[in-house]
């Protein structure tokens, strides 16, 4: 059922229109979607539930320093069905149905959220003064209709508090206005810079092994904003500003003691997802003893002497470059 939802939402973004990175396994997300200033980091899941703190917390960030939003796509929560036109919530992630997803991309946004308690809607608590004030309509009369106290009258006119889905339902009737506000499924998910640095060194030096530390050690040196992954085809995601007026140099690194078949794998998957995001993919080796093509791989010798990250990112565009036969594997 996982394998035919990602089929699916595939086949459905590509008819929206979005460049689509090749599905993943085992990964904190699926697919990176691409189009135009919108970039989405999806995962796809039966139960929302099973998306545990950890794998939210390395989603998000490696969303915010991509620029991408991350969600999820899901069936059921872990006590029932999801339903469609709400949006849950996730460790700060948004998860929607499939349905609810495609009618967003065609311009109908959900206006319902899952919380504590049931479903909830957030008005626009300054249109809802306005009409009422314009019908005549006193704050008591309103409360009364809509089975809510004065005071939390106010709370939705000061934008404080957001109704039910029943109370909201019946004041739109009452007053015979439209007031709920659709959800952004695009919204950037914000982080605590602080919590990102706290997070970034307790993983790496618990999770990471000596030559994984010292190949991040160097970029953390050379300039790079850097995040350490667990669950993701590659090993960091860093960026680096060339100055407030370009764009970010995004760097998707892999770490190998040495090459292999899977290590060349993963590599090739990592160049691929880095070019959907108009970035730069590098493969870090302890040794490097082949030529590759089209490929960019580096020793930890010669990543030792770089002088920054622009140094290293002209040295990818120059490994990159068509210069005669090369022995390759």
């Amino acid at each position: 059922m996982r394998e035919m939802l990602l089929t699916e939402c595939i086949n459905l973004l590509k008819t929206h229109n979005f460049n689509i990175s090749q599905p993943l396994g085992r990964a904190c997300f699926d697919i990176i979607a691409n189009r135009g200033d919108v970039r989405l980091l999806i995962k796809i899941l039966k139960n929302i539930d099973s998306l545990s703190e950890e794998q939210s917390k390395e989603l998000i960030k490696i969303a915010n320093i991509l620029s991408a939003v991350p969600i999820i796509i899901g069936i059921r929560t872990r006590n029932a069905m999801m339903e469609h036109g709400v949006v849950y919530d996730r460790y700060n992630i948004k998860a929607v149905t499939y349905e609810t997803f495609e009618e967003y991309l065609k311009g109908s946004p959900p206006v319902v959220y899952a919380h504590r308690g049931g479903f909830f809607v957030k008005i626009d608590g300054e249109a809802l003064k306005k009409v009422r004030e314009r019908l005549n309509v006193s704050v008591g009369e309103l409360a009364e209709a809509s089975g809510v106290s004065r005071k939390t009258i106010y709370k939705y006119e000061q934008n404080k508090a957001n109704p039910s889905l029943e109370v909201a339902i019946r004041i739109e009737e009452y007053l015979d206005a439209p007031l709920a506000e659709g959800i952004d499924l695009f919204e950037p998910v914000g982080i605590q810079k602080l919590d990102m640095t706290q997070d970034r060194h307790s993983d790496t030096k618990r999770d990471v092994d000596d030559y994984k530390k010292q190949a991040l050690n160097i970029l953390d040196e050379l300039g790079f904003n850097l995040i350490p992954t667990l669950r993701a085809p590659f090993d960091a995601v860093a960026e680096k500003h060339k100055n407030p007026e370009e764009k970010h140099n995004i760097l998707l690194t892999n770490i190998g003691e040495r090459e292999n078949e899977d290590m060349r794998r993963r590599a090739i998957l990592v160049r691929e997802m880095s070019k959907l995001l108009d970035g730069y993919s590098l493969l870090i080796l302890e040794k490097k003893e082949r030529h590759y093509k089209n490929l960019a791989v580096i020793s930890m010798r010669e990543l030792e002497k770089m002088d920054d990250a622009l140094d290293l990112i002209e040295f990818i565009k120059d490994m990159l470059k068509p210069r005669g036969l090369k022995k390759s594997i």
